[in-house]
Protein backbone atom coordinates (compact mmCIF):
# COMPACT_ATOMS: atom_id res chain seq x y z
CA UNK A 1 0.00 0.00 0.00
CA UNK A 2 1.13 3.56 -0.70
CA UNK A 3 -0.41 6.42 1.26
CA UNK A 4 0.38 9.29 -1.10
CA UNK A 5 -0.69 11.95 1.42
CA UNK A 6 1.59 10.54 4.10
CA UNK A 7 4.46 10.41 1.61
CA UNK A 8 3.73 13.98 0.55
CA UNK A 9 3.80 15.10 4.18
CA UNK A 10 7.14 13.34 4.71
CA UNK A 11 8.64 14.99 1.62
CA UNK A 12 7.49 18.34 3.00
CA UNK A 13 8.82 17.84 6.54
CA UNK A 14 11.98 15.85 5.72
CA UNK A 15 12.67 16.13 1.96
CA UNK A 16 15.75 13.92 1.88
CA UNK A 17 14.05 11.10 3.78
CA UNK A 18 10.82 11.43 1.82
CA UNK A 19 12.48 11.52 -1.59
CA UNK A 20 14.82 8.71 -0.59
CA UNK A 21 11.87 6.55 0.43
CA UNK A 22 10.07 7.33 -2.82
CA UNK A 23 13.19 6.37 -4.78
CA UNK A 24 13.38 3.05 -2.93
CA UNK A 25 9.69 2.41 -3.64
CA UNK A 26 10.39 2.72 -7.38
CA UNK A 27 12.18 -0.65 -6.98
CA UNK A 28 9.44 -2.35 -4.97
CA UNK A 29 8.82 -6.03 -5.65
CA UNK A 30 5.07 -5.43 -5.94
CA UNK A 31 4.37 -4.29 -9.52
CA UNK A 32 1.45 -2.04 -8.60
CA UNK A 33 3.36 -0.26 -5.85
CA UNK A 34 6.40 0.09 -8.10
CA UNK A 35 4.31 1.61 -10.90
CA UNK A 36 2.64 4.14 -8.58
CA UNK A 37 5.97 5.15 -7.06
CA UNK A 38 7.54 5.65 -10.49
CA UNK A 39 4.57 7.74 -11.58
CA UNK A 40 4.99 9.98 -8.52
CA UNK A 41 8.75 10.21 -9.10
CA UNK A 42 8.12 11.22 -12.71
CA UNK A 43 5.67 13.94 -11.63
CA UNK A 44 8.26 15.34 -9.22
CA UNK A 45 10.97 15.25 -11.87
CA UNK A 46 8.90 16.78 -14.67
CA UNK A 47 8.65 20.15 -12.89
CA UNK A 48 11.60 20.28 -10.54
CA UNK A 49 11.83 22.88 -7.81
CA UNK A 50 14.77 25.27 -7.78
CA UNK A 51 14.89 26.15 -11.47
CA UNK A 52 14.30 29.82 -12.09
CA UNK A 53 15.56 29.91 -15.66
CA UNK A 54 13.18 29.71 -18.59
CA UNK A 55 13.01 26.52 -20.57
CA UNK A 56 14.59 26.55 -23.96
CA UNK A 57 18.28 25.64 -23.96
CA UNK A 58 18.94 24.00 -27.27
CA UNK A 59 17.02 23.36 -30.45
CA UNK A 60 15.98 20.20 -32.28
CA UNK A 61 18.69 17.93 -33.64
CA UNK A 62 17.99 17.94 -37.38
CA UNK A 63 14.36 18.63 -36.48
CA UNK A 64 11.71 18.79 -39.17
CA UNK A 65 10.34 22.34 -38.99
CA UNK A 66 7.34 23.88 -40.72
CA UNK A 67 8.21 27.35 -41.91
CA UNK A 68 7.69 29.43 -45.04
CA UNK A 69 10.71 28.99 -47.31
CA UNK A 70 12.45 26.68 -44.76
CA UNK A 71 13.12 24.06 -47.39
CA UNK A 72 12.23 22.68 -50.76
CA UNK A 73 9.47 20.30 -49.60
CA UNK A 74 5.94 21.64 -49.74
CA UNK A 75 3.96 20.84 -46.59
CA UNK A 76 0.65 20.09 -48.29
CA UNK A 77 -1.41 19.60 -45.11
CA UNK A 78 -0.24 22.87 -43.56
CA UNK A 79 -0.76 24.70 -46.83
CA UNK A 80 -4.32 23.43 -47.27
CA UNK A 81 -5.12 24.42 -43.69
CA UNK A 82 -4.15 28.01 -44.52
CA UNK A 83 -6.24 28.24 -47.67
CA UNK A 84 -9.81 29.46 -47.38
CA UNK A 85 -10.83 28.42 -50.87
CA UNK A 86 -12.04 31.94 -51.57
CA UNK A 87 -9.01 33.21 -53.48
CA UNK A 88 -6.21 32.03 -55.70
CA UNK A 89 -3.24 30.90 -53.54
CA UNK A 90 -0.37 33.35 -53.17
CA UNK A 91 3.25 32.50 -52.45
CA UNK A 92 2.72 33.42 -48.79
CA UNK A 93 0.02 30.73 -48.56
CA UNK A 94 2.50 27.99 -49.38
CA UNK A 95 4.25 26.37 -46.41
CA UNK A 96 7.51 24.49 -46.85
CA UNK A 97 9.39 22.09 -44.62
CA UNK A 98 13.10 21.67 -44.06
CA UNK A 99 15.68 20.24 -41.67
CA UNK A 100 17.27 22.51 -39.07
CA UNK A 101 20.41 21.41 -37.24
CA UNK A 102 20.44 21.42 -33.45
CA UNK A 103 22.72 23.84 -31.63
CA UNK A 104 22.98 21.88 -28.35
CA UNK A 105 23.60 18.36 -27.08
CA UNK A 106 23.66 17.29 -23.43
CA UNK A 107 25.05 14.11 -21.91
CA UNK A 108 24.12 13.20 -18.33
CA UNK A 109 26.57 10.78 -16.68
CA UNK A 110 25.46 9.21 -13.38
CA UNK A 111 27.89 7.68 -10.88
CA UNK A 112 26.25 4.39 -9.89
CA UNK A 113 29.12 2.85 -7.97
CA UNK A 114 28.31 1.31 -4.61
CA UNK A 115 24.65 1.46 -3.64
CA UNK A 116 22.51 3.66 -5.88
CA UNK A 117 19.41 3.86 -3.74
CA UNK A 118 17.50 6.21 -1.47
CA UNK A 119 18.57 9.88 -1.66
CA UNK A 120 21.29 9.14 -4.22
CA UNK A 121 18.82 7.58 -6.65
CA UNK A 122 16.39 10.42 -5.97
CA UNK A 123 19.15 12.91 -6.82
CA UNK A 124 19.82 11.13 -10.12
CA UNK A 125 16.11 11.15 -11.01
CA UNK A 126 15.64 14.83 -10.13
CA UNK A 127 18.82 15.77 -12.00
CA UNK A 128 17.54 14.03 -15.12
CA UNK A 129 14.21 15.79 -14.71
CA UNK A 130 15.81 19.20 -14.24
CA UNK A 131 17.94 18.70 -17.33
CA UNK A 132 14.97 17.63 -19.46
CA UNK A 133 13.00 20.61 -18.13
CA UNK A 134 15.65 23.03 -19.40
CA UNK A 135 16.58 21.54 -22.76
CA UNK A 136 13.60 21.72 -25.06
CA UNK A 137 14.10 19.48 -28.10
CA UNK A 138 17.90 19.29 -27.80
CA UNK A 139 19.96 16.13 -28.21
CA UNK A 140 20.24 14.11 -25.00
CA UNK A 141 22.14 11.02 -23.86
CA UNK A 142 22.24 9.42 -20.41
CA UNK A 143 24.99 7.09 -19.17
CA UNK A 144 25.72 5.37 -15.85
CA UNK A 145 29.05 4.08 -14.64
CA UNK A 146 30.93 2.20 -11.94
CA UNK A 147 33.77 -0.18 -12.97
CA UNK A 148 32.03 -0.26 -16.36
CA UNK A 149 29.89 2.23 -18.26
CA UNK A 150 26.39 1.59 -19.61
CA UNK A 151 24.35 3.66 -22.03
CA UNK A 152 20.88 4.19 -20.55
CA UNK A 153 19.71 6.46 -23.37
CA UNK A 154 21.59 6.78 -26.69
CA UNK A 155 22.17 10.29 -27.99
CA UNK A 156 19.09 11.57 -29.76
CA UNK A 157 16.44 14.30 -29.66
CA UNK A 158 14.72 14.68 -26.30
CA UNK A 159 10.98 14.16 -26.61
CA UNK A 160 7.76 13.89 -24.64
CA UNK A 161 7.96 10.99 -22.24
CA UNK A 162 11.73 11.18 -21.86
CA UNK A 163 11.55 11.81 -18.10
CA UNK A 164 9.29 8.80 -17.49
CA UNK A 165 11.63 6.66 -19.58
CA UNK A 166 14.65 7.81 -17.58
CA UNK A 167 12.88 7.21 -14.25
CA UNK A 168 12.30 3.62 -15.33
CA UNK A 169 15.89 3.08 -16.47
CA UNK A 170 17.46 4.70 -13.43
CA UNK A 171 15.16 2.77 -11.09
CA UNK A 172 16.12 -0.48 -12.83
CA UNK A 173 19.83 0.35 -12.59
CA UNK A 174 22.02 -1.80 -10.40
CA UNK A 175 25.50 -0.39 -9.97
CA UNK A 176 28.75 -1.90 -8.77
CA UNK A 177 31.29 -1.39 -6.04
CA UNK A 178 34.22 0.34 -7.73
CA UNK A 179 34.51 3.59 -9.69
CA UNK A 180 36.40 4.17 -12.94
CA UNK A 181 36.02 7.86 -13.73
CA UNK A 182 38.45 7.82 -16.66
CA UNK A 183 36.52 5.04 -18.41
CA UNK A 184 33.26 6.91 -17.85
CA UNK A 185 34.66 10.09 -19.38
CA UNK A 186 36.19 8.28 -22.37
CA UNK A 187 32.88 6.53 -23.10
CA UNK A 188 30.99 9.80 -22.74
CA UNK A 189 33.32 11.63 -25.13
CA UNK A 190 32.87 8.83 -27.67
CA UNK A 191 29.14 9.41 -27.43
CA UNK A 192 29.59 13.20 -27.66
CA UNK A 193 31.43 12.76 -30.97
CA UNK A 194 28.16 11.48 -32.44
CA UNK A 195 26.34 14.73 -31.67
CA UNK A 196 25.18 16.82 -34.58
CA UNK A 197 25.02 19.90 -32.36
CA UNK A 198 27.67 22.57 -32.19
CA UNK A 199 27.35 22.97 -28.41
CA UNK A 200 28.03 19.82 -26.39
CA UNK A 201 27.84 19.78 -22.60
CA UNK A 202 28.42 16.87 -20.23
CA UNK A 203 26.85 16.85 -16.75
CA UNK A 204 28.78 14.43 -14.55
CA UNK A 205 26.97 13.48 -11.32
CA UNK A 206 29.60 11.97 -9.01
CA UNK A 207 31.30 12.18 -5.62
CA UNK A 208 34.69 12.30 -7.36
CA UNK A 209 36.12 9.28 -5.55
CA UNK A 210 38.08 7.09 -7.97
CA UNK A 211 38.83 3.53 -6.86
CA UNK A 212 40.19 2.04 -10.10
CA UNK A 213 41.27 2.97 -13.60
CA UNK A 214 43.44 5.76 -14.98
CA UNK A 215 43.70 9.37 -13.85
CA UNK A 216 40.53 11.09 -15.22
CA UNK A 217 42.12 14.55 -15.54
CA UNK A 218 43.95 13.96 -18.86
CA UNK A 219 40.72 12.58 -20.31
CA UNK A 220 38.82 15.63 -19.06
CA UNK A 221 41.45 17.93 -20.55
CA UNK A 222 41.04 16.24 -23.95
CA UNK A 223 37.36 17.21 -23.97
CA UNK A 224 38.22 20.85 -24.66
CA UNK A 225 39.84 19.85 -27.95
CA UNK A 226 36.54 18.25 -28.98
CA UNK A 227 34.54 21.34 -28.07
CA UNK A 228 32.98 19.53 -25.09
CA UNK A 229 32.60 21.04 -21.64
CA UNK A 230 32.29 18.78 -18.59
CA UNK A 231 30.23 20.25 -15.76
CA UNK A 232 30.45 18.36 -12.49
CA UNK A 233 27.59 18.04 -10.02
CA UNK A 234 29.34 17.01 -6.82
CA UNK A 235 27.66 14.46 -4.57
CA UNK A 236 28.57 13.89 -0.92
CA UNK A 237 31.68 11.71 -0.74
CA UNK A 238 32.10 9.01 1.93
CA UNK A 239 33.34 10.13 5.32
CA UNK A 240 37.04 10.93 5.24
CA UNK A 241 37.12 11.42 1.48
CA UNK A 242 35.10 14.63 1.20
CA UNK A 243 38.01 16.95 0.41
CA UNK A 244 39.65 14.58 -2.07
CA UNK A 245 36.37 13.95 -3.85
CA UNK A 246 35.48 17.62 -4.15
CA UNK A 247 38.98 18.48 -5.36
CA UNK A 248 38.73 15.85 -8.10
CA UNK A 249 35.29 17.12 -9.14
CA UNK A 250 36.53 20.69 -9.39
CA UNK A 251 39.66 19.63 -11.28
CA UNK A 252 37.65 17.66 -13.87
CA UNK A 253 35.36 20.64 -14.50
CA UNK A 254 38.27 23.09 -14.69
CA UNK A 255 40.28 20.90 -17.08
CA UNK A 256 37.49 20.98 -19.68
CA UNK A 257 36.33 24.56 -19.15
CA UNK A 258 33.20 23.44 -17.32
CA UNK A 259 31.59 24.45 -14.03
CA UNK A 260 31.21 22.79 -10.64
CA UNK A 261 28.17 22.80 -8.35
CA UNK A 262 27.66 20.87 -5.11
CA UNK A 263 24.60 18.64 -4.69
CA UNK A 264 24.15 18.04 -0.98
CA UNK A 265 20.62 16.63 -1.19
CA UNK A 266 18.11 15.66 -3.89
CA UNK A 267 16.47 19.07 -3.63
CA UNK A 268 19.74 20.70 -4.72
CA UNK A 269 19.67 18.93 -8.09
CA UNK A 270 17.57 21.41 -10.06
CA UNK A 271 19.46 24.47 -8.79
CA UNK A 272 22.79 22.76 -9.54
CA UNK A 273 21.75 22.03 -13.13
CA UNK A 274 20.69 25.66 -13.54
CA UNK A 275 23.98 26.88 -12.05
CA UNK A 276 26.27 24.94 -14.39
CA UNK A 277 24.19 25.63 -17.51
CA UNK A 278 23.51 29.31 -16.79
Amino acid sequence: MLDEQALSDLVHTDPEAGLGLLADLTRAADAGLRERARRLATLLAVRPRGTEAERGLGRPALALVTDPYAGADLDLDATLNRLTGLHRPHLDDLVFRGWRRSESAYLLVVDSSGSVAGPRLATAVLTAGALCHRIVDAELAVLAFWSRTVLLRPLGPAAAGTVAQLVDRLADLRGGGTTDLALALRTTLDQARLARAARRDVLLLTDGVRTEGDDPLPVAASAAGLGVRIHVLGLKAPTGEEETGEATCRAIASASGGRYAAVGSPLDAAAAVSAVLA
